[in-house]
């Protein structure tokens, strides 16, 4: 029972530690809705690592976004428009990494066969 215990919390840590590299603390894990948590950490993740692919308004959108996250009375107040813009975001810079990364490989193979 004793080694159940030590699992549960090394998972718990874990998984915290996880949430919080994501943007995500634990009592805004526990607050908020599924969609937003997802909105949220798209936005996060794309201001940490790909915010040169941004656009000035979409810039502002997001950090607009992720300080109504922190806020509880303002996060109420976002609803599922607000976070497919969001996640529209995201999918548009994904679909930029891949053509970049699918453009490199091309390159790299032509390069390879000369």
């Amino acid at each position: 029972m004793q080694n159940l215990n030590k699992q549960h919390l090394k998972d718990e840590q874990l998984a915290n530690n996880w949430l919080k590299d994501n943007g995500i603390t634990q009592t805004l894990f526990n607050k908020t809705q599924v969609f937003q948590l997802q909105a949220y950490k798209t936005a996060t993740n794309i201001l940490k690592h790909n915010v040169e692919q941004l656009k000035t308004n979409e810039y502002e959108l997001l950090i607009s976004y992720c300080k109504q996250m922190l806020n509880s009375r303002q996060r109420n107040s976002i609803n599922m428009r607000n976070t497919y813009q969001i996640l529209n975001i995201g999918a548009r810079i994904n679909r930029q990494l891949f053509k970049q990364h699918r453009k490199l490989i091309k390159n790299t193979q032509i390069s390879n066969c000369v």
